[in-house]
């Protein structure tokens, strides 16, 4: 089965575009039809993550024409979500009173003073994502920012094509197209007011408007697009990186395969003309940032986040009083470089990377993954471009990895891995010419076994981001120790964590150290007596966590009113127990070191450990004659640690 055309298809191939612009058409009349019919407010059940500064910096553009937080602008929340705008974030302005330029890093100084209004304050996010989206959120209310993001998504589906198609047949490069976008946890960002979409669609338009021309000969370009294939395209797509470094920094990695490009191949005025518009973009918009709000770091200075309470709700609702800080001033270089955990974190946090349950591009980003190895299959062939994407990629990829060793993908409230998004867009030029039609479906098999129930309920995912992975092939994957105080399972913290442990009822003096359970699924029923009933016929995973090493963890197992196999696993360990009806066994395993999980807040070590138990059988005990609990149990169990 051949991957790669036997020759360029750029000299055997006649483009045609039809395929393309269908693709397109049909990704538009999906979710355009969606985004114009949908009822947000209602669909979306509540706001969520960082949406509510997003939501309202776009009202307040489209509306108010400013980007100033005043009274109305919370007025304008409730019109459409009753529990109000939770997850805010802002900041106090102050007033820019001089400015000049330096020879040194960063080159520009400015002097400032405190605002002297108090009764506004600015938006703690970038204003670049709500900007472009205003237009639409001016005609088409909160539903512009869908139809927003409908138009991202087909022009990325129609631009992937084009370039696909330059060096392969319409069929195979179409169905390629499609799997980048759909075959992905992409489209459950559609349905996000947040710029995860915008982000990946920058990165992708500027790689599209820089690579084209290397396999596409302007006669073979749309007529529309021929501009690209001279300097306007570099320039326009050293604007758009600007753009994206200015929605998220770490963007600003995307640009340096560009310029090296032009660095290896000589040609020193486009090497400075592509970095100068960089750079103004870039330091533009930041310059416009600190102009609006007297600070340049938009999660800097006097940065405050909002959960119940927000500024001018009531008279007694101040800026100090109701928030919490939340600015991001230093790079907290001591935590990341913790000499005892940084290479651990390291080599686990790339192994999670790619085959994490909860983010791992194996399961979220697959067509990443089938561009990886189509690439590696071949890499003596591969053109300088293609290796300086990949190395932009895995840039990207280390500074996460590196620099957020406990939160790499995004927080608790992500569907996926929300951090990569910016750079997904750039895996499609790692491609090489595919003119099998069979391997083609490859991306689309497995990115659906792993994404189809995301992506065709994005409003639940996105809602209930801590059940996704319940159940289903995502549970065979690894769980990402490192970010546990942000896996999606804590936006329902209080359901999935448990204390258990010191047992007031135990003998004085007996070891009974108290320690937490992470619950991974909904397989488990908790108990008063701090012990808990697996569901029957199902399998419990949960996390052990304590804040020193321990011995042994001991398991009393008690069936109830059926007999029942019992299996109990423990980092990779298992053990098997028959239980008749009513009986009770004990177990116990050797706890090795666990995974040392650094606690952000003191950075002091708390060590994990992966279990699960499962139950063949089960009863419910309405039926067996034991009252009237009508919950389908397995096998009742109760965990002890030995110091």
């Amino acid at each position: 089965m051949a991957v790669e055309v036997g020759t360029d298809a750029t000299a055997t191939t006649t483009t045609s575009g039809r395929a393309g612009a269908i693709l397109a058409l049909i990704m538009l009349c999906v979710y355009g039809g969606l985004a114009v019919s949908v009822d947000f407010p209602r669909a979306a059940i509540g706001i969520q993550s960082d949406e509510a500064t997003y939501y309202m910096m776009g009202h307040s553009l489209a509306e108010d024409g400013d980007l100033t937080y005043r009274r109305n602008d919370l007025e304008r929340v409730w019109k459409e979500f009753p529990s109000g705008p939770a997850g805010l974030f802002l900041k106090r302005g102050r007033d820019v009173i001089d400015a000049g330029t330096m020879l040194r890093p960063p080159f520009a100084w400015y002097q400032t003073q405190a605002d002297p209004d108090p009764t506004r304050f600015f938006y703690g996010k970038s204003f670049i994502y709500p900007l472009f989206a205003a237009p639409f959120v001016k005609v088409f209310g909160t539903n512009g920012f869908l139809v927003f993001h409908a138009l991202m998504l087909a022009g990325v589906a129609w631009c992937a094509f084009l370039f696909l198609h330059a060096r392969a047949p319409a069929t195979p490069s179409a169905v390629i197209a499609g799997a980048f976008v759909m075959a992905t946890v992409v489209p459950v960002y559609y349905v996000w007011i947040t710029p995860e979409l915008f982000n990946f669609a920058l990165g992708f338009f500027a790689y599209f408007c820089w690579l084209y021309k290397e396999v596409a000969e302007r006669e073979r370009m749309p007529r529309a697009l021929q501009w690209l294939a001279d300097s306007r395209g570099d320039l326009f797509a050293a604007a758009l990186l600007g753009i994206a470094t200015f929605s998220k920094p770490s963007n600003a990695l995307l640009f340096v395969p560009l310029a090296l490009w032009y660095l290896w191949n000589r040609r020193a005025v486009r090497l400075v003309a592509t970095s100068v518009v960089f750079v103004v973009f870039a330091a533009g918009l930041f310059g416009i940032n600190a102009a609006i709000s007297g600070d340049w770091n938009y999660q800097g200075g006097d940065r405050r986040t909002y959960a119940w309470e927000f500024p001018f709700q009531t008279p007694a609702s101040s800026f100090d009083s109701a928030g919490m800080p939340m600015a991001r001033n230093d790079a907290q270089g001591e935590v990341i470089l913790q000499e005892s955990v940084f290479w651990i974190n390291l080599t686990n946090n790339l192994k999670w990377y790619f085959i994490g349950r909860y983010s791992g591009l194996v399961a979220y980003f697959f067509p990443a993954v089938f561009a990886l190895i189509l690439f590696f299959a071949g890499a003596r062939h591969r053109p300088g471009w293609q290796w300086l994407v990949l190395l932009g990629a895995a840039a990207h990829i280390l500074l996460f990895v590196i620099s957020l060793p406990y939160t790499w993908f995004g927080g608790g409230g992500s569907v996926g891995n929300r951090y990569f998004m910016g750079v997904y867009g750039t895996f499609l030029f790692l491609l090489p010419p595919v003119s099998s039609l069979p391997v083609t479906m490859v991306p689309w098999i497995i990115g659906g076994i792993f994404m189809a129930k995301l992506v065709l309920t994005p409003f639940t995912t996105s809602f209930s981001p801590g059940s996704y992975a319940d159940a289903g092939p995502l549970r065979i994957l690894p769980v990402e120790l490192s970010n546990l105080n942000d896996l999606p399972i804590l936006t329902e913290r209080n359901a999935r964590v448990g204390w258990f442990g010191d047992d007031p009822g135990r003998q004085a003096g007996t070891d009974d150290p108290g320690f937490q359970i992470y619950f991974l699924d909904k397989n488990a029923f908790r108990e008063e007596d701090k012990s808990f009933w697996t569901r029957g016929e199902s399998r419990a995973e949960f996390l052990v966590k304590t804040d020193r090493p321990m011995k042994r963890i001991i398991f009393n197992l008690s069936a109830g009113a059926a007999a029942t196999n019992v299996r109990v696993k423990l980092e990779g360990r298992s053990q098997d127990v028959e239980l008749a009806a009513g009986e009770t066994r004990q177990i116990m395993f050797a706890l090795g070191d666990g995974f040392p999980y650094m606690d952000k807040d003191d950075n002091k070590p708390r060590f994990v450990w992966n279990a699960s138990v499962s139950s063949r059988a089960g009863f419910v005990p309405l039926f067996a004659g034991d009252g009237d609990d009508t919950r389908f149990l397995g096998v009742r169990v109760k965990p002890r640690l030995v110091e």
